[in-house]
């Protein structure tokens, strides 16, 4: 088997930035590793030298080298097809190219793609939360190209999808330029099966075909189901092969996977990522090396955060689909916690047959009002409601989502049963709480992953001012604890330095890492030029911002000083009450976990 060791280029550069928009963002394409630190490395890989405590080739998904090749691969699931694989488009690495021409995408993909990629499209069994027999789909992407990097044995790169309101969301769907996903798999693709990996992207149950009726949502029983979807995915790579024609000329034509396992996904897909680590650990398959980008893996103390008035952007869709979830998988536990107005239609709109905007535009949901504004006869909710002018957006006088005594509920229960690491992170381990009197609070409990102790080496990535997935009570968090954990070998990314000073004053760092020198060097370097490229774009967006803001009010007749006080506020505004910094953040993500798994590949 060859093993080829590849540097890690970054993000195209843009043209001048554009001031109208904040996403996607762009990074200078710079970074290379030495010659000698790539022979070196090879030579690593080659010889699996213990380094720091952590073996190079460590998490192999199956030992190909200790067992007789003729066995069965290791059963992950109890998953199988069932249908055949169909397949759903075919692009040589220049058709796939042009594609991201097509589709205005090139910026988010740091190389043009070494090899051409063939979609597979994929329906086969899982369970719902209830255990429930059901279906789902998913797609298995395979390289293919002259280039010896799109033959042979390649690595498995498993990718968890982030939030998707569409019930239609289908990451096979290449063929299809008008689904949700066709942006998303089309970056992913490039990025990952057009450099040559095999790309296994799992439909969570409830999109697609799927026959479930609902969508399972930030619980840790989707880490089984992402199980089920890479059990599907390998036989349908083996189906795939064993119906190729045998080429004796051409040994290495056929593509297969080796015993490399990569795991990775974006905000609602960070948990899921991190969730498929720990169940993969459970079941002793360890993965290579694994990459949750933004997620909101304290789900506990993020839920307190959001319940203390610390709203964020989108609150409205993501707090819908995560409590639908939780009754689908413990039973009815929403007793109360809607507003009239809308708890009956709240939990049954996602997965959604009709589009976003028009659910708002019907007035189905509020757009981003999430609590009542200045509630009368609460004393624990008078001074966090809202707790401070940036979270305006988020509170309402007469149409909002949650009801008001709920609230001021679940604010007391707080206070009897503290999380360990909201209002207040409690070194070293910000523990759960151990018990609540809410249903709906106990099963943010038990879907917390804090506790989670990974076994295979981990990057977490996020940007600080994330207005969707709290940074500091997530990534930061996980960060702190790992960290006070010598048996966790990670790294922390921040991209975001643009408040690094402010950050730096209280102790906060944009980087943390237990990575072994050999491995932490070369990301650290990416790592550099990933929080340069995303803070000088985002400074430049929101400079272009603040400018035409202010000589907008001066020509309306402000002074200065008004004048300044409306464009911080629109600058403000640019990030806490806008999705496209959170969106933003994602290639970035993307772009570390693809240079930190080139260490391991």
């Amino acid at each position: 088997m060859k093993i080829i060791q590849r540097s890690a280029p970054l993000l195209r550069q843009d043209p001048a930035p554009d001031s109208t928009t904040l996403n996607p963002f762009t990074v200078k394409k710079s970074f290379t590793l030495s010659l000698t630190r790539l022979l070196f490395c090879i030579r690593l890989t080659l010889t699996g030298v213990m380094v720091g405590g952590s073996l190079v080739l460590s998490g192999c998904f199956h030992d190909s080298d200790d067992k007789d090749t003729s066995e069965p691969p290791p059963k992950i699931s109890a998953a199988t097809l069932i249908d055949d694989p169909v397949i759903t488009q075919t692009f040589s690495a220049t058709e796939l190219k042009a594609a991201l021409v097509s589709a205005d995408l090139t910026q988010l993909v740091a190389d043009d793609p070494l090899c051409g990629i063939t979609v597979q499209y994929i329906n086969h069994t899982t369970t719902g939360l209830q255990g429930e027999a059901t279906n789902a789909t998913g797609a298995v992407i395979l390289p293919h190209g002259e280039d010896p990097t799109c033959q042979g044995e390649r690595p498995i790169t498993l990718y968890a999808h982030g939030t998707a309101a569409e019930k239609s969301y289908n990451l096979a769907a290449l063929n299809d330029s008008d689904n949700p996903a066709y942006d998303k798999a089309l970056v992913v693709a490039a990025s990952y099966e057009g450099q040559g990996d095999i790309l296994i992207a799992p439909n969570y149950p409830g999109y697609d075909k799927s026959d479930l009726s609902y969508a399972p949502y930030i619980t840790k029983q989707q880490g089984r189901q992402m199980l089920d979807g890479l059990q599907a995915g390998k036989l349908a790579i083996a189906q795939i092969n064993s119906q190729m024609p045998k080429k004796d000329s051409s040994p290495t034509a056929t593509v297969t996977y080796n015993d490399k396992l990569f795991l990775t996904g974006y905000s609602q897909g960070g948990y899921v990522t991190m969730a498929t680590a720990k169940a993969l650990d459970e079941i002793g398959m360890t993965p290579t090396a694994v990459s949750p980008g933004s997620g909101p893996y304290a789900v506990t103390a993020f839920a307190d955060s959001l319940m203390s008035g610390n709203v964020i952007f989108g609150g409205t869709l993501f707090l819908p689909m995560l409590t639908s979830s939780y009754v689908a998988e413990y039973g009815d536990l929403l007793d109360g916690i809607y507003t009239e107005q809308y708890a009956t239609t709240a939990p049954t709109l996602f997965p959604t047959t009709d589009s976003v905007p028009s659910i708002y535009f019907n007035g189905k949901l509020p757009f981003t009002q999430l609590f009542e504004e200045c509630p009368v006869g609460y004393d624990s909710l008078k001074d966090i409601s809202p707790p401070s002018p940036a979270y305006d957006f988020g509170f309402g006088s007469d149409n909002y989502l949650f009801n008001t005594a709920f609230r001021a509920k679940y604010v007391d229960d707080m206070a009897v049963n503290p999380d360990g690491i909201y209002p207040e992170f409690k070194a070293p381990n910000g523990l759960v709480p151990t018990q609540t009197d809410l249903p709906i609070r106990q099963a943010f409990i038990d879907n917390d992953l804090r506790d989670y102790v990974p076994k295979a080496p981990v990057l977490l990535c996020a940007g600080n001012q994330d207005p969707s997935v709290t940074f500091g009570v997530n990534t930061y968090a996980q960060a702190l604890i790992w960290q006070n954990n010598s048996a966790v070998d990670f790294a922390m990314l921040d991209v975001d330095i643009t408040n690094q000073t402010a950050r730096a004053a209280a102790g906060k760092s944009p980087y943390i890492s237990t990575l072994p020198t050999l491995i932490d060097t070369p990301l650290r370097e990416v790592a550099t030029e990933l929080q340069q490229g995303f803070s000088s774009q985002l400074e430049a967006k929101l400079t272009a911002i603040w400018t035409a803001t202010y000589e907008q009010a001066r020509a309306e007749g402000l002074d200065e000083t008004a004048a300044e006080k409306r464009a911080e506020k629109a600058k403000t505004a640019a990030v806490v009450e806008s999705i496209t910094y959170h969106t933003g953040v994602d290639p970035y993500c993307l772009q570390a976990a693809n240079a930190f798994f080139a260490q391991y590949r």
